[in-house]
């Protein structure tokens, strides 16, 4: 994740590589047969199979450990990896498998290695693995933290592997040793919200999950844990806010839409009810709704600059820009239409690619129009860009492991429902929903289609 990165001695993210590696070969099998015959399934499952690339290539040969980022011609990648990447690595593969997009042997050794890597290789503090590490021995780099959440999202994809290869004892081991050895009670504070993790200079970060984030993934993973859990109060613990309205409905967010979009890719929340009766998927939708809202809104306050925002042309999430990364995203609890948090008419297509299960219709208009106008400019080896701005012409170089990612698996929810399939079996899925008072309101299958 990227929104919240801790970083000693005031540096910053380098928005360029930290190192290039060269390209890998890998065996790849990318059938052109439509699988569910549904409007946009072929455009969909090219997108699929392009990000899935990056799993097989951008990654140490040795270790199978996730680079952050690499260039969109497949020139080169990070030698820095990322946690969260290689948790959606992880579940893309097991997605992978059942299409055999590279023969399933192979998928298999790879989730077993990087199983592996990441529980004897890849430096954590009492379980919470560093956000950033070196992709060839796992040391800790970009002097990150030790990330609960990141770790959270670890767990989760190989949660989904440990399920999808249930047949494969060695991955099951490896997965339920990566998940028992957090000690999630260590990063509890007094008030029962989880801090965002550790910094070696300072110690425990004094920054908390204590409002709607996506945070969510995190507090019924650790209230599930078979290991070390936190009390199933800590899931009312944290504040319900901020609180804004959308065309008379109200809703939690947070601007970038990938809070709404982490924990959607693995709950299935469309199926339970909070506590309190909230639906977390409706409050996704309105979410969603209500940013395509502000950026027409937006669009049309500032033509020059984003008049290019619409519904055809929608989604901003964390992400690259023309001068660095940035964690826009819109509306605001103020009702203000703005560009704020230096808004300045990029677009980011996992924003919409990650809204393909929630907003099925709307982000597959985006998607197909962006590639349709756009082409080759934004859609290539790996799928989309990171981000580009037609005001401008600018064209990120780079993929980002972490959207390439929620790309390929939400479009899987959107088609099948395949991984909350494969990560609602997991029992600790189960758990943490049970205790935390979640209520189920269906049957977990398939999501509604296009």
């Amino acid at each position: 994740m990227k929104r919240r990165t801790f970083l000693a001695a005031g540096l910053s993210l380098p928005l360029a590589l930290s190192g290039v590696l060269p390209r890998r070969a890998h065996s790849e099998v990318l059938p052109d047969s439509s699988v569910l015959d549904l409007r946009g399934e072929a455009f969909v499952r090219d997108m699929q199979r392009r990000c899935y690339r990056y799993f097989l290539e951008a990654v140490d040969l040795k270790t199978q450990l996730v680079a952050d980022r690499a260039a969109t011609d497949a020139s080169n990648y990070s030698l820095h990896g990322s946690s969260a990447a290689c948790g959606f690595g992880l579940a893309s593969h097991a997605i992978a498998a059942q299409y055999e997009w590279a023969p399933r042997e192979e998928i298999q050794q790879r989730v077993r290695t990087m199983l592996h890597s990441l529980n004897d290789l890849v430096a954590h503090e009492k379980g919470f693995v560093y956000h950033f590490f070196d992709i060839k021995t796992g040391q800790r780099m970009l002097r990150s933290e030790a990330s609960s959440v990141d770790t959270a999202l670890m767990l989760a994809g190989a949660m989904s592997a440990s399920v999808a290869f249930q047949d494969d004892s060695e991955i099951g081991a490896l997965a339920e040793q990566l998940y028992n050895r957090v000690e999630w009670t260590w990063l509890l504070g007094e008030n029962g919200c989880l801090h965002m993790g550790y910094l070696p200079e300072i110690g425990i970060l004094p920054h908390q999950w204590d409002q709607f984030s996506e945070h969510l993934i995190l507090t019924l993973l650790a209230i599930g844990a078979p290991s070390n859990p936190i009390p199933p109060s800590s899931w009312d613990a944290w504040r319900r806010e901020p609180v804004l309205k959308f065309q008379g409905q109200e809703f939690l967010s947070y601007p970038p839409l990938f809070v709404h979009q982490y924990p959607m890719a693995f709950f299935d929340f469309q199926n339970y009810r909070a506590p309190n009766g909230r639906s977390f998927w409706e409050n996704a939708k309105i979410a969603h709704h209500a940013q395509i809202n502000f950026l027409t809104k937006l669009g049309a306050k500032y033509p020059q600059r984003m008049g290019h925002y619409g519904p055809d042309l929608w989604g901003i999430t964390s992400s690259d820009s023309e001068f660095g990364y940035r964690d826009w995203g819109g509306p605001y609890k103020d009702g203000r239409v703005e560009p704020d948090r230096e808004i300045d008419g990029t677009i980011v297509p996992s924003a919409a690619a990650g809204a393909l299960a929630v907003l099925p219709h709307e982000a597959l208009h985006t998607l197909e129009f962006q590639k349709d106008r756009f082409g080759e400019k934004i859609y290539g080896h790996y799928g989309f860009v990171n981000a580009f701005n037609p005001a401008n012409d600018w064209v990120n170089p780079d993929v980002i492991g972490i959207d390439t990612g929620i790309s390929l698996m939400m479009a899987e929810n959107m088609l099948t429902g395949r991984l909350w399939n494969l990560f609602m079996q997991h029992p600790a899925a189960q758990r943490g929903l049970k205790l935390a008072g979640f209520t189920q309101t269906g049957s977990t299958v398939l999501t509604s289609r296009p």
